[in-house]
C-alpha cells in the first residue's frame, strides 16, 4: 500500500521516534485493521524492534492519506500481536 504522509503523521514520525518500514509493514501486514468509517481506518501490528510495542496507523482511505502514527498502549493490553 502506498499512502502519503499528512503534515502532522510527519510531524509525530519524527517526534515519536516512528520508522517509516514500520508504518509500511502495518499497512502491508496488519495484525488488525478497523473500519472506522468510509474516511478512516486503523492499522495495527505488534513491532519486535520498538521493545514488541503495538504500532497503530490510522489512514483515510479515499485521499490515501496517513493521518497519525503512534504506540498505543491500550491496544497491546488488548492483544495487539
Amino acid at each position: 500500500m502506498k499512502y502519503e504522509l499528512s503534515k502532522h503523521a510527519n510531524d509525530v514520525l519524527l517526534r515519536r521516534d516512528i520508522d517509516i518500514d514500520w508504518i509500511d509493514d502495518v499497512l502491508s501486514n496488519p495484525t488488525k485493521k478497523d473500519v472506522i468509517s468510509e474516511t478512516e481506518m486503523h492499522f495495527y501490528k505488534t513491532i519486535i524492534e520498538a521493545s514488541n510495542r503495538c504500532l497503530k496507523v490510522v489512514i483515510n482511505p479515499i485521499n490515501e492519506k496517513i493521518i497519525t502514527a503512534y504506540f498505543d498502549r491500550n491496544m497491546r493490553k488488548k492483544g495487539c500481536q
